[in-house]
Formats: structure tokens, sequence, C-alpha cells
């Protein structure tokens, strides 16, 4: 999968998928369980690679068997690549951890050090508040800085909604003389 696009997903990416969580947020409701459905029907085309820790494995863990098998089963797919704590993320974490970001856990370090290490990683999903506002701080192996953001496939909208996009922003804004 060489040209698929990777993105990095944390626990709560995850949990959102397994639990198909809905959440309302600002008096809205966020379908998370179905932002992340469409990351996965993206990853099982090709278009998309996900990252993930192996700390995952432990992190999202929950106590019915049910549960139990469907997570690990995802983490069997071809388009889910574990990726090792090892020292070099580890050592990331920690610099992470020492720049004192507000409300920062270790785990949280170990996930966005890992997204920040792992070549060709374009963007960190997640639904964690904290994480989502280091979006643009932190810096990638690359020398580039990490996209954090909620889960999105990055498929563009309907032909017929782009073309009703295009025709709004196009048209001439109203005279104020009238």
């Amino acid at each position: 999968m060489g040209s698929a696009r990777r993105v990095y997903w944390d626990a709560c990416a995850w949990i959102a998928l397994i639990q198909d969580e809905k959440i309302v947020v600002g008096g809205t409701i966020e379908a998370r369980g179905t932002m992340c459905r469409a990351v996965i029907e993206a990853a099982k085309k090709g278009v998309i690679e996900i990252l993930t820790s192996t700390l995952n494995l432990v992190e999202v863990c929950k106590s019915n068997k049910a549960t139990v098998d469907k997570i690990a089963a995802f983490f069997e797919n071809d388009y889910v690549l574990l990726v090792k704590v090892d020292r070099q993320v580890g050592e990331r974490g920690r610099e992470l951890m020492n720049l004192g970001y507000s409300g920062l856990k270790p785990p949280d370090a170990v996930h966005l050090a890992t997204a920040a290490v792992s070549p060709d990683v374009e963007e960190m999903h997640t639904f964690d508040d904290r994480l989502l506002k280091l979006d643009g701080l932190i810096d990638k192996a690359d020398g580039t800085k990490l996209k954090i953001c909620k889960p999105e496939a990055g498929v563009s909208s309907a032909p017929l909604l782009e073309a009703m996009r295009g025709k709004n922003q196009t048209s001439d804004p109203p005279s104020e003389t009238g």
C-alpha cells in the first residue's frame, strides 16, 4: 500500500469505532462511530493506512469477550499497521512530557510521539480535546508540524454538492444600493 495516505489513530478513535459513539457537542450530535467507519472504509479500499501504537493493544481493552474479539480483529487487518513503543518513541514521548503541555498524560505522549516519528504520517486522529489543541505544535521527524484532527477519510463531497458550493462562492454579492 505504498501510495496510501497514512494516518495515526489514538485509543479514543478505536473506542469510538468499536462503541459506535454518538456524543453531543455544542448542541449537535457528533456521530464519532460513523466518522471512524468512513476512515475504515477508505482503508479497506487502499486509500488510507492506519498506524497505531502497540500501546492500544492494552489501552483499547474492554471486559466483555465479544468486544475484545472485535478489537483484536481490527488490529489484524492489513490496513492497520502496529507501531512498537521503542526507544525512539519513548525518548520523543519524554521530550513532549517535559515541554509542559497542559494535561498531557504519558499514554498521550506515547501516541503523539509515535505519530511524530512514524514515516509519512500525515495526521493524527483523535477525539481528545487536549490533543486536538496541540494541532500544528508537534514537530514530526521530517521537520513539518503534525496535524491533529478528528477522524476524516479525506474523501471529497458528492459532485452536486461541490457544484452548489462553487456556484455560491462565485456569485456576485448582493448590491447595497439595491
